[in-house]
């Protein structure tokens, strides 16, 4: 049986980006063929994303080629930069001196130093060293695949359906490791979703989750979203060891206080005498 995909279905989608006019790799949902490109990373999870279909996710091109799409069926596609990441804005292209660049936190302490595709953020934009010269340094604040036209292999491989798979999905739109998120349903219009400690240490997360509650809202008609986080003491393991098993002459185990007790009482008692003591036979 054939599915067809529609707009605002929840999928599942595998994909390899490919730069048209180099061939190099630009992204991809395959762990493999990221080490064959030499662009894998470990931080990475390299398997099918969820989506929305028609919700601008993706880049509106393949947005687009997702309405003709069929579950299960591979799918090549060529989307030019209108319709991927935009034209190039030369007004976006800057020179900076070597010296501003190197006074950025990044830099300051010599361990590193700029290179050329290395992504700065300076004046609170993010933009990417596209070359040094001598002593100054050409900043691109435009998309780094701007101007490019993108060849995408990809493949629907699922459409959700139930309402705990949709939320995973815009959950994981919005924050990798959406396995670690927690929530349920405390009536027909309210959810609450325990945050794992993952976002405590994200410094997106204070943006990502007003989409979330947005996304919350408008695909599900929840009224009211909470999100709770959990701070749990932890006590310090106490390390059990056997009384018999211990030979540590420094620990305060109970077991050498007696022992301690037992050899002092010994080494203060007095001597018995010898019944053939030559000391005690010479002062007689």
């Amino acid at each position: 049986m054939v599915i067809n995909v529609k707009e605002g279905d929840f999928i599942k989608l595998e994909f390899d980006a490919f730069i048209k006019e180099t061939d190099q790799l630009m992204d991809t949902t395959h762990e493999e063929i990221a080490k064959e490109h030499d662009i894998f990373d470990e931080r990475v999870n390299y398997s099918p994303i969820s989506i929305i279909v028609g919700a601008g996710q993706v880049v509106k091109g393949l947005d687009r080629s997702l309405l003709e799409a069929d579950v299960g069926k591979d799918i090549e596609v060529e989307i030019k930069p209108e319709y991927a990441f935009g034209e190039k804005d030369p007004k976006l292209i800057e020179i900076f001196p070597m010296n501003k660049i190197l006074s950025l936190p990044e830099f300051r302490k010599g361990d590193k130093y700029p290179s050329e595709g290395m992504e700065i953020r300076i004046n609170n934009r993010m933009g990417y060293i596209s070359k040094i010269f001598a002593g100054r340094v050409r900043l691109d604040f435009n998309n780094r695949w701007a101007g490019k036209t993108i060849n995408y292999k990809y493949k629907v491989t699922e459409v959700l359906e139930t309402k705990e798979d949709k939320i995973r999905a815009l959950i994981g739109s919005v924050h990798p490791g959406d396995d670690d998120f927690a929530f349920e349903f405390t009536g027909d219009d309210e959810v609450v979703i325990t945050l794992p400690d993952t976002v405590k240490l994200d410094p997106n997360w204070s943006m990502a989750k007003f989409r979330l509650v947005s996304d919350l809202r408008k695909y599900f008609d929840v009224r009211t979203v909470k999100l709770v986080e959990v701070y749990i003491r932890r006590e310090e393991a106490k390390e059990e060891i056997s009384e018999k098993e211990c030979d540590d002459p420094n620990c305060t185990h109970e077991h050498h206080g007696k022992e301690d007790d037992e050899n002092n009482a010994d080494d203060n008692a007095p001597e018995k005498e010898k019944e053939d003591d030559p000391v005690k036979e010479q002062g007689e």
